[in-house]
């Protein structure tokens, strides 16, 4: 865990506020006055921005994530997997596919925590600071609209971070969440017991697992191999939690 890129955050608002294209972005998809008075009237927050990629833990404990859904077919599957198993896990949710299929999840989260993942898979790191506020703000009201909790976590797309990155998760609150163990379903897509074995075998205590619930068909035969990627974990003795939880294990 990066502790201290509590940024200073509004040292780097002249970057993002004086933008020429601020004006023709209202003109052409104004936000809502919520968003609207947000923006216009921020100040820098007085906390700290912490970034995780891992957690420095004794305990033998995984977090398992998953980006860019919910979509049919993939989500319900890896839910399915995961109830199945009685485990929790983290989702990074994309608001646009949230807010169209809401149905596929409604009721189905309550073990499990979610997480903002931007309003259409954006690159934060190449927006202004008002069209990122966008792209959050509406996944954060969609999150808490379908679930009933507000998120806390931010994953931005491809892990990119950016001074508006930083800004748009300070002025929700959130902390970023990267990953310290990717899912190898394109590489090892057509050998799906060496796909497990490389999540099982490099697993360590806090180790953050970066999955996917929607995408090309190697991400389908990974979901389809949770339940064994959940046996090799449990089998080394570690037990599967939230990000959060994962985080509250941290020395």
């Amino acid at each position: 865990m990066i502790r201290g890129l509590g940024l200073a955050a509004g040292g780097l608002l002249a970057a993002g506020a004086g933008f020429a294209g601020e004006q023709a972005w209202r003109r052409e998809d104004p936000p809502t006055p919520a968003s609207a008075a947000s923006v216009d009237s921020w100040e820098p927050p007085d906390r700290q921005v912490d970034v995780v990629w891992a957690v420095n833990t004794r305990r033998r404990l995984v977090a398992l994530t998953f980006d860019d859904g919910p979509m049919e077919h993939w989500t319900p599957q890896a839910l399915d997997a995961l109830d199945a198993a009685k485990v929790p896990a983290t989702f990074f949710m994309v608001g646009s596919r949230l807010a169209r299929n809401a149905h596929l999840v409604k009721g189905r989260l309550d073990r499990h925590e979610v997480g903002n993942h931007t309003w259409k898979h954006d690159d934060l790191s190449k927006l202004s600071l008002a069209h990122a506020y966008r792209s959050i703000h509406r996944t954060h009201e969609a999150i808490e609209r379908v679930t009933g909790r507000a998120p806390t976590l931010l994953r931005p797309p491809w892990g990119r971070l950016g001074g508006t990155t930083l800004h748009v998760a300070a002025q929700h609150r959130y902390d970023l969440v990267l990953w310290s163990l990717l899912v190898q379903d394109r590489r090892l897509s057509r050998e799906p017991a060496r796909m497990v074995a490389a999540v099982v075998d490099n697993a360590r205590p806090g180790t953050i697992v970066l999955a996917h619930d929607v995408g090309a068909a190697s991400r389908e035969t990974a979901i389809a191999q949770l339940p064994a990627v959940i046996r090799g974990l449990r089998g080394r003795g570690f037990d599967l939690v939230t990000v959060s939880q994962l985080r509250q294990a941290a020395l």
